[in-house]
C-alpha cells in the first residue's frame, strides 16, 4: 500500500491545496451605478432563444442590446474599454444585474458569457452582449438578465429582471423563442405566435412560463425515483445473475474437504454477489428516497469502502502452494494498517469536524480556515481510495481465483516480497488517481466560480466568500460520492464472469466441444448481457429506466441465436452428417458428443484439415487462373478431380464423406477457428475487437461528452466529469471486448460460413431486444435515436473486422509467405469473396459518417 512517507507527503500536499483554495479571490472594482438621465432616449432590446438540439440538455442563449448615449450616462464610455479592465465589468454589472438577489451556489447555475466590446458611433454606444447556460438538471439558471427556474414536475419559469438604471427605457422590445418547446403562459405579449412572444410596451419585468423536455427525465421527482429503482435492479439483477451463474461449482470439492479452484471462485462470486446487492439497496435507493446528512452518508461510504477492500483479502499470495506464512502475514498487516488509516483520516473528520473547523454537517465554519478545506478533500480522497482501492483489489482477486493471468512461473514472479511491492505500487497509484479526482471537483468548482464572479459579484451573491462556498461544494462529495463510486463497480460483474468461464471451459470438455454448452452457455449469455445490454439502452427513454429487464431479453436472444446456429451452422450440419454415417461407436453418438470436435481436438486431426484447407484454396486459385486463360485448360479436369478428392474428408471412425455439398475444407477450418479451444478463440477474438474498439470508443465518447464548446463546457462544470469520461472510454472498450469475447466463445455455431456473416448473426442478437424496447417507447428522441444507430453501426463495425481477422489468424502459418495480412485474407476469401466482404465494411463505413452527421448537424 502507501508507505509512511509518502502518506506524509500526501498530507501535506492537502493542507497546502486547503491553503490554495482558500485564499482571496481577486474581486472586481465594484461602485455604485449612477442613474441614465433621459431614458427615454434608450433603446433597448432582449431576446432568449431556448434549443433543444443536445440530449442531455436544453442550451438557453440570451442576446442583450442597448443603444446608450454617452452624454446621459457617466459611464458609458468605459464600455468601450478592454473587457479585462474594472471599468468596463462594473458598467456591464449595472446593465445586467446590479440589484441581484442572494442565491444559494449549489443551485445556482451561472452563465457563460461571450463578451464583446462595445461600438460608439455619433456619440452613441452600442453595447451587445450574448452569453448562455445548458439547462439539465434543477436548479436556478442565469443568462444575462434572465433567468430560468427549472423545478421537479413543474414549468420552467422565466423572468427578466431589468436593472434599476434601466426600468425607465421607453423603447424596449423583449423576445421569447421556445424553439420548439411549448410556452404554457406569457402574461402581458403583445404579439404572439407557434414560435415566439414578444412584448414591446415598456412595463414591468417580462415572465413566461416554458413546458419541460420530455427528454430531461432527471428533472422530475417521479422520473428521477424511476431512474434509482431500475438502476437498483441493475445491480440487483448482476448480483441475482452472478449467484445463479456460481451456484452449480460451489459444490465441486477435490479430496475430502479441500475446494477446488473453480468452487473456491463461485464462493468469492457468491460473496461479492451479496455485498453488491446489498450496497444497491443501500446506496442507490435506501440513501436516495429517505433523507440523510452528510456525515451519516460519509460514514457509510467510509465503512463500506473499508469493508470492502478487507473481505476482498487482497493479501492472499497468488497461488495457494506458494503460500509464505509469513510474508502472507507481513503483506496482511500492511493492508489492513494502510487502509485502516485512510479511514481513520476520512473518519477523523467525520467524528471530530470541528477540529478542522466544520460544523456538526460538515460546513466551513465562517471565516473558513485552511484547515477545513484540507479536511474535506481528505475525507473525499480517503472515500474514493477505499472504494478505488476495493474494487482493484475484488477485480484481482477474481482473476487470481479464475487464474485468469495464468500460473505463476517460478522466475521470480511469485518471490516473497514481490507480492507486497506490487500492492505497494498499486495503493500508490490508486492514491494518485484519487487526488487526481478530487483535484478536477475543485477546479469545476473554481471554473463555475469564475463565471460567476466575472462582473465581480459572487461575494455578495452568495452571502459568504470564495473558500467559504467552496468548502460547501468539497461538502455535497459525501452526499453523490459512496452512490458515485459504486456506479464503477459493474465491471467487477463481468469479471466475475469471465473469470467463472475460464475455470468451467478448461474442467470441462471444452477441448472437444464445438462451443459452451449448459452452464458454460448461460456464463456467456450472462457476459453478453453485463457488457452490451446498456450500451444504447438510454435512447429509449423511460423504458431504459427497468435497466434489469435488458438482461434477461438479452440473454433470450443469445439463447434463440446459438438454438439455431447449432442447426445451420457450418460445423453443425457437418457433425450431424457424421453421426449419420458413425455406425461403428453408437454409444458415443447417443452422448451427443461431437465426431467434429473430436477429430479437430486432436494435433494429427488438425494438421490433416488445415493441410487439406490450404491444398483446396491452392487448387482454387488455378482453377480461376484457367478459367481466365492464364493456364492450360486442358488441366482444369485434372484440378476438378483433386478438388473433389478433398470434399471427401470425414472423421476418424467415419464410413463415409461428412462435408454437405456447399462445404469444403476451407469452410471447416475456418469455422473451427484459430485455435484448438473455444475459449481460446475467445480471448484471441477479444483482444482484436479491443483494439478495433479504440478509436470508436474515442468517437463515441467524444461524441458524447466534447463534440462541441458546449457539451465540453457542462463536462467540465460537472463536479466528477473529466473522471466520468475516463471511465466511458473504458466501458466502452469492455464493452467491445466483451463482444469479442463471446463471438470468439461461439464462433463454431453462429450461422455463415465466413467471419463477417457469423458476426452479423451476433449483431442481428444483439439487436433484437433493442428493436423490442424500442416498439414499446414513445416519444424517442431524434438525437438519442442517432447517436444509438450510431453506436449500433460501431459495434458492427468492430465485429466485422474481429471476424475478418480471426479468418487470418486461422492460417496464421502462412502468414510468412504473405508480405501482408490482406494478401493472405484475398487468398482465403478468394477475390469475390473479399471484394464482397469489402464491400460490406465500405457500407457500414457510410452509414456511420451519415448517421454522424444527421446527428452531429441536426
Amino acid at each position: 500500500m502507501i508507505p509512511r512517507r509518502a502518506a506524509a507527503l500526501a498530507l501535506a500536499a492537502f493542507v497546502a491545496f486547503g491553503w490554495w483554495t482558500a485564499r482571496p479571490a481577486q474581486a472586481a472594482e465594484a461602485t455604485a451605478c449612477p442613474a441614465i438621465r433621459q431614458p427615454e432616449k434608450i433603446d433597448l432590446r432582449y431576446k432568449l432563444t431556448f434549443d433543444q438540439h443536445h440530449i442531455d440538455f436544453v442550451e438557453v442563449r440570451q442576446l442583450t442590446s442597448v443603444d446608450i448615449p454617452a452624454g446621459q450616462w457617466p459611464l458609458a464610455n468605459d464600455l468601450t474599454l478592454s473587457a479585462d479592465s474594472p471599468k468596463y465589468r462594473n458598467a456591464m454589472r449595472c446593465l445586467l444585474h446590479a440589484n441581484a438577489a442572494t442565491k444559494k451556489f449549489g443551485k445556482w447555475h451561472p452563465e457563460w458569457h461571450d463578451v464583446s466590446e462595445a461600438t460608439k458611433q455619433q456619440d452613441v454606444v452600442a453595447v451587445r452582449y450574448e452569453s448562455w447556460n445548458l439547462i439539465g438538471s434543477a436548479g436556478q439558471f442565469e443568462v444575462g438578465p434572465w433567468t430560468v427556474d427549472a423545478e421537479p414536475d413543474k414549468d420552467w419559469k422565466v423572468a427578466l429582471h431589468s436593472p434599476d438604471v434601466l426600468r425607465g427605457a421607453s423603447r424596449r422590445t423583449v423576445e421569447i423563442d421556445p424553439g420548439g418547446l411549448e410556452i404554457s403562459d406569457a402574461p402581458g405579449a403583445s404579439s404572439a405566435n407557434e414560435a415566439r412572444r414578444v412584448w414591446t410596451a415598456p412595463g414591468p419585468d417580462t415572465a413566461a412560463s416554458v413546458a419541460r423536455p420530455k427528454q430531461l427525465t432527471p428533472l422530475s421527482r417521479h422520473d428521477s425515483l424511476i431512474a434509482y429503482l431500475g438502476v437498483t435492479s441493475w445491480w440487483v439483477f448482476g448480483s441475482a445473475l452472478i449467484a445463479l451463474s456460481a451456484w452449480p461449482f460451489r459444490k465441486k470439492k477435490n479430496g475430502d474437504d479441500d475446494r477446488t479452484a473453480a468452487g473456491t471462485l463461485a464462493d468469492t462470486a457468491m460473496q461479492w454477489a451479496g455485498l453488491s446487492a446489498a450496497l444497491a439497496l443501500t446506496l442507490a435507493l435506501l440513501l436516495q428516497l429517505y433523507p440523510a446528512t452528510s456525515r451519516w452518508r460519509a460514514l457509510i461510504g467510509i465503512s463500506s469502502g473499508l469493508a470492502l477492500v478487507l473481505l476482498a483479502q487482497p493479501w492472499l499470495p497468488l497461488t495457494e502452494r506458494s503460500d509464505d506464512s509469513e510474508k502472507k502475514a507481513t503483506t496482511r498487516r500492511a493492508v489492513f494498517v494502510t487502509a485502516s488509516a485512510a479511514a481513520a483520516i476520512g473518519l477523523l473528520v467525520i467524528v471530530s469536524p470541528r477540529l478542522f473547523g466544520l460544523s456538526s454537517k460538515l460546513i466551513p465554519t465562517a471565516p473558513p480556515p485552511p484547515l477545513a478545506i484540507a479536511g474535506l478533500a481528505l475525507l473525499e480522497a480517503s472515500m474514493l481510495w477505499l472504494w478505488f482501492t476495493a474494487m482493484a483489489a475484488w477485480g484481482w482477486r477474481f482473476a487470481r481465483d479464475g487464474k485468469l493471468g495464468g500460473s505463476p512461473t517460478e522466475n521470480g514472479r511469485n518471490a516473497p516480497g514481490r507480492h507486497l511491492r506490487r500492492i505497494t505500487a498499486t495503493g500508490a497509484a490508486l492514491a494518485v488517481i484519487a487526488a487526481l479526482v478530487v483535484l478536477c471537483h475543485a477546479l469545476s468548482f473554481e471554473t463555475r466560480w469564475r463565471r460567476a464572479d466575472w462582473l465581480g459579484e459572487a461575494d455578495a451573491l452568495f452571502g459568504n466568500d470564495h473558500a467559504g462556498v467552496l468548502g460547501q461544494q468539497l461538502a455535497e462529495f459525501p452526499s453523490f460520492g459512496p452512490l458515485w463510486a459504486y456506479t464503477h463497480t459493474s465491471v467487477l460483474t463481468a469479471i466475475a464472469l469471465v473469470a467463472l468461464l475460464h475455470l468451467s471451459s478448461w474442467a470441462g470438455s471444452g477441448a472437444k466441444s464445438l462451443g459452451p454448452k449448459g452452464w458454460d452457455l448461460l456464463l456467456v449469455a450472462a457476459i453478453f448481457a453485463v457488457v452490451l445490454a446498456l450500451r444504447v439502452a438510454k435512447f429509449a427513454g423511460s423504458a431504459a429506466n427497468l435497466y434489469g429487464l435488458w438482461l434477461p431479453l438479452n440473454m433470450l436472444a443469445l439463447y434463440a441465436l446459438v438454438k439455431a446456429g447449432r442447426r445451420w451452422s457450418v460445423l453443425g450440419r457437418v457433425d450431424r452428417k457424421a453421426r449419420k454415417c458413425l455406425a461403428a461407436n453408437t454409444a458415443d453418438a447417443a452422448k451427443g458428443e461431437s465426431r467434429v470436435a473430436a477429430e479437430l481436438s486432436t494435433r494429427a486431426g488438425y494438421q490433416r484439415l488445415m493441410g487439406d484447407a490450404r491444398r483446396c484454396r491452392e487448387l482454387l486459385h488455378r482453377l480461376h487462373l484457367v478459367d481466365h486463360g492464364h493456364a492450360e485448360s486442358t488441366r482444369r479436369r485434372t484440378l476438378e478431380n483433386q478438388l473433389s478428392e478433398l470434399h471427401h474428408w470425414r472423421p476418424a471412425e467415419c464410413s463415409r464423406d461428412c462435408l454437405p455439398d456447399p462445404v469444403s475444407v476451407v469452410d471447416v477450418a475456418l469455422c473451427w477457428g484459430p485455435r484448438r479451444r473455444w475459449w481460446r478463440n475467445a480471448l484471441n477474438a477479444a483482444r482484436w475487437a479491443a483494439v478495433f474498439g479504440v478509436l470508436p470508443s474515442m468517437v463515441t465518447v467524444w461524441y458524447e461528452n466534447a463534440y462541441d464548446p458546449d457539451h465540453w463546457a457542462l463536462t467540465l462544470d460537472l463536479p466528477t466529469g473529466v473522471p466520468d469520461v475516463v471511465w466511458r472510454f473504458l466501458t466502452q472498450e469492455i464493452s467491445f471486448a466483451g463482444a469479442g469475447l463471446v463471438l470468439g466463445a461461439l464462433w463454431r455455431v453462429l450461422p455463415g460460413e465466413r467471419g463477417p456473416v457469423r458476426a452479423l448473426s451476433l449483431f442481428v442478437a444483439w439487436l433484437v431486444p433493442i428493436g423490442v424496447v424500442a416498439a414499446f417507447s414513445h416519444g424517442i428522441d431524434r438525437r438519442a435515436l442517432g447517436l444509438a444507430l450510431l453506436n449500433i453501426v460501431l459495434m458492427l463495425m468492430v465485429l466485422t473486422l474481429t471476424s475478418m481477422w480471426m479468418d487470418t489468424d486461422t492460417f496464421s502459418r502462412e502468414r510468412p509467405y504473405w508480405t501482408k495480412r490482406l494478401n493472405l485474407l484475398a487468398s482465403v476469401y478468394q477475390v469475390h469473396g473479399l471484394s464482397g466482404q469489402i464491400a460490406f465494411l465500405v457500407m457500414q463505413m457510410a452509414a456511420a459518417v451519415t448517421i454522424w452527421r444527421q446527428i452531429a448537424t441536426g
